[in-house]
């Protein structure tokens, strides 16, 4: 007898009897979570996992069509990845949104393959929200650090500007004042004031009191 099935065999029968079946333990203690759908889109069985990323009872989801708490925006995709799933293909990294009852939606990462014999779906999920919350903070920061440096960019180089007006001549040789080259290329806006020089030598000069 191989060793691996003596051990195996010894190791069966020396547990207590009426203990519970060890497939059984591992359905309900996985960290990940577990499911067999039926092919109608019920689901069968879910293990406690389920119960603690959603906050849904397993008898709420287990009534309802799963379909019903994807997230809209993923539901067709979803609905033609399980259809492959149950012609024979197998859901591999497979991501979709799950509602929570608290009305907050989770980001799930899936596993899946059919037994079609029986007409049942075998799934692990596990919750990636963080990860993907993580990713979208990344892609933002991107995309900010992208928009400065095109700023940035669009300021490198000479620019001609007209020693008379200070006008800025642009690349499609036009001029512009100052304030609206800078507004056209960058995120920059302007607000008008006067500085302490220029008020002593023109707004004093013309008796404009305005700025006092």
């Amino acid at each position: 007898m191989d060793a691996r099935l003596g051990w195996a065999k010894s190791w069966e029968e020396d547990m207590p009897e009426g203990a519970p079946d060890l497939e059984d333990r591992f359905f309900t203690l996985s960290i990940d979570m577990l499911c067999i759908a039926h092919f109608s889109g019920y689901f069968k069985r879910l293990n406690p996992a389920w119960e603690k990323t959603l906050g849904f009872s397993r008898e709420e989801l287990q009534s309802r069509r799963m379909f019903e708490f994807v997230h809209p925006e993923d539901r067709e995709d979803t609905l033609a990845q399980n259809q492959k799933v149950r012609n024979g293909a197998q859901a591999l990294a497979f991501e979709n949104r799950y509602r929570c009852k608290d009305g907050s939606y989770k980001w799930l990462l899936w596993n899946a393959t059919a037994d079609l014999d029986h007409q049942v779906i075998y799934s692990v999920a596990r919750d990636i929200t963080e990860r993907k919350q993580r990713e979208q903070e990344r892609e933002q920061l991107l995309r900010q650090l992208q928009a400065v440096l095109a700023d940035v960019k669009a300021l490198q180089g000479m620019l001609p500007i007209c020693m008379y007006c200070k006008r800025i001549r642009d690349d499609e040789n036009y001029w512009q004042t100052v304030e609206a080259y800078i507004s056209h290329h960058t995120n920059a806006s302007f607000s008008h004031g006067i500085c302490p020089a220029c008020y002593d030598n023109v707004a004093k000069k013309f008796g404009d009191t305005t700025c006092e």
